[in-house]
C-alpha cells in the first residue's frame, strides 16, 4: 500500500524546514551603535578658540571634546593663530589631529593633507604647524570611517590658537 503525499502537507513542511534552517543560521548583536546626521547636511564644531596655551580639545560643552563625524562624507579642519589679546604672534602652533572609534581610544591621524604653495603634489602630513603671521590654514580630512575626531595644539612660542571643523554628512 503506497501513501501519497497531498501537496499542501509537503509545501508545509518545505516551509517549515526552510524557516527553521533560516532562523537558525546567523545571529548578531550590536555593540555600539552609532546615531549619525541627515544625509545632505553640513555641521561645524569648534573645538577651542583663541587659548593661548597647549590645548586638547577644550570644548567639554560641546559633546566630551570631540566632535562625532560618524557618517560623515568628508571633513575639513581649520586652523589658524593670531593675536587679539596683543600678546604677541611671533611663534608658531604645531596642530594635530586625534580620531576614535568610540570616543574613548584615540589615535593621531596621520594622513593630514597639505597643498604647499610652492608645489602642487599633495603631502600626507601626521601634523601641521601654523607660523605666525598665518591666519588660517585648512586640511581635507580623507579614509574617513571614524567616530569622532579632536584637535590638539602644541604652541612653540606665544599667540592664540584656534581649532575648527566642519562635517558634510
Amino acid at each position: 500500500m503506497s501513501t501519497k503525499l497531498s501537496p499542501a502537507l509537503f509545501f508545509g513542511i518545505i516551509l517549515g524546514v526552510l524557516l527553521m534552517a533560516f532562523s537558525t543560521i546567523a545571529y548578531a548583536e550590536r555593540t555600539f551603535l552609532v546615531p549619525t546626521q541627515t544625509p545632505y547636511t553640513y555641521t561645524n564644531y569648534t573645538f577651542f578658540t583663541a587659548t593661548t596655551t597647549t590645548a586638547t580639545s577644550t570644548n567639554t560643552t560641546g559633546g566630551g571634546g570631540y566632535f562625532s563625524i560618524a557618517g560623515a562624507r568628508s571633513v575639513v579642519m581649520y586652523f589658524s593663530r593670531g593675536d587679539t589679546t596683543g600678546q604677541g604672534n611671533s611663534g608658531s602652533t604645531n596642530f594635530k589631529v586625534e580620531v576614535s572609534p568610540d570616543g574613548s581610544t584615540w589615535f593621531l591621524y596621520n594622513t593630514l593633507s597639505q597643498n604647499l604653495a610652492t608645489s602642487t603634489d599633495q603631502t600626507t602630513l601626521s601634523s601641521i604647524t601654523v607660523p605666525a603671521g598665518t591666519s588660517t590654514v585648512a586640511t581635507y580630512l580623507q579614509n574617513l570611517g571614524f567616530f569622532a575626531i579632536r584637535c590638539i595644539a602644541v604652541e612653540t612660542t606665544d599667540g592664540e590658537h584656534t581649532c575648527k571643523a566642519s562635517a558634510t554628512y
